[in-house]
Protein backbone atom coordinates (compact mmCIF):
# COMPACT_ATOMS: atom_id res chain seq x y z
CA UNK A 1 0.00 0.00 0.00
CA UNK A 2 2.83 2.44 0.30
CA UNK A 3 4.70 1.78 -2.15
CA UNK A 4 1.06 2.65 -4.39
CA UNK A 5 1.02 5.64 -2.16
CA UNK A 6 4.89 6.39 -3.32
CA UNK A 7 4.29 5.71 -7.08
CA UNK A 8 1.16 8.25 -7.17
CA UNK A 9 3.09 10.67 -5.84
CA UNK A 10 6.22 10.46 -7.56
CA UNK A 11 3.35 10.68 -11.14
CA UNK A 12 1.88 13.81 -9.23
CA UNK A 13 5.39 15.53 -8.93
CA UNK A 14 5.87 16.92 -12.72
CA UNK A 15 2.08 18.34 -12.81
CA UNK A 16 2.66 20.35 -9.70
CA UNK A 17 6.63 21.66 -10.60
CA UNK A 18 4.92 22.54 -13.56
CA UNK A 19 4.43 26.56 -12.78
CA UNK A 20 7.83 26.98 -10.71
CA UNK A 21 10.49 28.06 -12.82
CA UNK A 22 13.22 25.85 -13.29
CA UNK A 23 16.65 27.06 -11.71
CA UNK A 24 18.29 28.79 -15.07
CA UNK A 25 15.19 30.78 -15.69
CA UNK A 26 15.09 32.17 -12.18
CA UNK A 27 19.09 32.74 -12.65
CA UNK A 28 18.21 35.27 -15.94
CA UNK A 29 15.28 37.09 -13.85
CA UNK A 30 17.60 37.30 -11.18
CA UNK A 31 20.32 38.39 -13.21
CA UNK A 32 18.31 40.41 -15.28
CA UNK A 33 16.89 42.58 -12.53
CA UNK A 34 20.86 43.17 -10.96
CA UNK A 35 21.56 44.61 -14.34
CA UNK A 36 18.56 46.84 -14.31
CA UNK A 37 19.34 48.40 -11.15
CA UNK A 38 23.10 48.58 -12.05
CA UNK A 39 21.97 50.47 -15.52
CA UNK A 40 19.79 52.61 -13.29
CA UNK A 41 22.49 53.70 -10.93
CA UNK A 42 24.66 54.55 -13.78
CA UNK A 43 26.96 51.57 -14.39
CA UNK A 44 26.43 51.68 -18.54
CA UNK A 45 29.60 49.87 -19.25
CA UNK A 46 28.33 46.63 -21.22
CA UNK A 47 25.55 46.66 -19.16
CA UNK A 48 23.34 47.13 -21.83
CA UNK A 49 24.53 44.78 -24.16
CA UNK A 50 24.35 41.66 -21.81
CA UNK A 51 20.60 43.00 -20.51
CA UNK A 52 20.00 42.63 -23.85
CA UNK A 53 21.88 39.29 -24.41
CA UNK A 54 20.16 37.81 -21.31
CA UNK A 55 16.65 38.85 -22.14
CA UNK A 56 17.13 37.35 -25.27
CA UNK A 57 17.96 33.80 -23.84
CA UNK A 58 14.89 34.76 -21.29
CA UNK A 59 12.39 34.74 -24.53
CA UNK A 60 14.20 31.51 -26.03
CA UNK A 61 14.25 29.46 -22.83
CA UNK A 62 10.28 30.13 -22.83
CA UNK A 63 10.73 31.67 -18.99
CA UNK A 64 8.24 34.01 -19.26
CA UNK A 65 5.38 31.24 -18.36
CA UNK A 66 6.65 31.57 -14.80
CA UNK A 67 5.84 33.95 -12.13
CA UNK A 68 8.51 34.95 -10.19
Amino acid sequence: MRAVIFILSLLALPLSAKNHPTAECRWLYDRMAALELAIKQGDTLGTREELARWRVEFHNKQCRQYDY
